[in-house]
């Protein structure tokens, strides 16, 4: 049974996770207070708006040499601030862009003190980017990401150590995209888009793969926070279109209320695609660095056609059943029965680490019914992939690996 966690408890779960190499963290009494104004932090509002900011327990002299030169901008206050939650407040706002922390230090007759400010490239990157564990710029001392009411994460470095959620001590999640999910696993694009550009007079760029990728994974973070943000919860599953005449029908393994009539290799999105990379060749850089900075008008319009098709994916997740869709992002049909009843399933793995390389065996009914249904569908079809969104916006990424059927949690942060 879980219990809950605060200071006096919270900071011996942390020193018992932190990394044995990296260095000792402040004595308990300190830790406790630095955990504890920060969660007090947490249940504040600054103009309407919740307390969301990045925390660093270190002195200037700690920070790393030539950190300006890595890219960090450190603002030192001429008179430091008392470590407060109320300065805490006061101070958010000025923490909101990605990579700002505040930091703090001790002292040995005021004790914790705000002593500045820092902007650089630290774990606070949006949701879906590459960690980057060896950047040389980032303190490798205790991190603490204030992210919600109650809500804090710990890291050492880029390394999350542990988060409590919820009064509760995670052990394992993931707050970042896990590209792991689903790499390589878009590649039919490129045998379906190859023939439509040449058609169109457009050679292939070197980098397609990568590129097309990147746009599907794009599509899959907007519809995931849509349907998180409306707080419904659904069930989005991968399928190869190779597999939908024999995975999808009223006596197959999905089972679809309102199957969708399939347009061909000519559909909606691939056409949005096909339109993108011819306008990216014009402007003679095909690439998702190019798109992502698009202040071309046909780009945009693009763009936002792209946006409105995620919108619609996510809207469709929220009647009851699974959404599924082709790898190529073509609705198969939605409100989808996944039926296996004679696949004995007693036993799941959680990934660890982001590569899925560390596991840990889960029993297949501690989840949910939709966790349950994209385990046996996964299962079934092992090239297949889900997503399952809780009505309290808990995301599982879930996909078969060597006989395996392998989930990623998205912390509910």
């Amino acid at each position: 049974m879980k219990h809950h966690y605060y200071p006096g408890t919270l900071a011996p779960e942390l020193l018992a996770r932190w990394p044995g190499a990296a260095g000792s963290l402040p004595p308990r009494p300190e830790l406790e207070h630095f955990i504890s104004v920060a969660y007090q932090a947490s249940l504040l509002h600054e103009e309407g708006q919740p307390v969301r900011c990045w925390l660093v327990l270190s002195a200037l002299r700690e920070l790393p040499t030539g950190s300006a030169a890595g890219g960090t901008y450190v603002l030192e206050l001429a008179a430091p601030r008392p470590y407060e939650e109320q300065e805490i407040r006061r101070l958010s706002p000025a923490l909101r862009s990605p990579g700002s922390v505040l930091a703090v230090r001790t002292d040995a007759a005021a004790g914790l003190l705000i002593w500045g400010m820092l902007r650089g490239h630290f774990p606070g990157s949006p949701v879906g980017a590459d960690p980057t564990p060896a950047d040389p710029a980032a303190p490798q001392t205790l991190l603490l990401e204030v992210c919600g009411p109650g809500n804090l994460v710990f890291y050492h470095g880029h390394e999350r150590v542990l988060t409590l959620q919820n009064g509760h001590v995670e052990g394992h999640g993931f707050v970042e995209y896990p590209l792991a999910w689903s790499r390589g696993r878009f590649m039919e694009n490129i045998d379906v888009l190859r023939p439509q550009l040449a058609a169109a007079a457009i050679a292939t760029p070197p980098d397609l793969m990568p590129f097309l990728g990147e746009l599907a994974h794009h599509v899959t973070r907007r519809v995931v926070s849509r349907v998180r943000a409306s707080g419904h919860g659904g069930m989005l599953a991968y399928v190869p279109t190779a597999s939908v005449p024999r995975c999808v029908g009223p006596a197959a393994t999905l089972r679809p209320k309102y199957p969708v009539r399939l347009p061909g290799e000519a559909h909606h999105y691939n056409g949005l695609q096909v339109a993108i990379i011819a306008r990216l060749a014009e402007l003679g850089d095909v690439s998702w660095a190019r798109y992502q900075r698009a202040g071309d008008a046909r780009l945009l319009e693009l763009a936002a056609a792209i946006g409105q098709y995620a919108d619609l994916l996510a809207d469709l997740m929220t009647v009851d059943g699974a959404l599924v869709v082709t790898k190529q992002l073509a609705v198969v049909g939605f409100g989808i029965e996944v039926y296996a009843p004679k696949l004995a399933l007693t036993q799941v793995y959680r990934a660890q680490n982001a590569n899925a390389t560390q596991l840990q065996v889960e029993a297949a009914d501690r989840g949910g019914t939709r966790h349950r249904a994209a385990y046996r569908l996964c299962l079934a079809e092992p090239e297949s992939m889900a997503i399952v969104i809780s009505q309290d916006g808990g995301v599982r990424f879930v996909q078969a690996q060597e006989g395996k059927v392998v989930f990623w949690e998205q912390l509910t942060l």
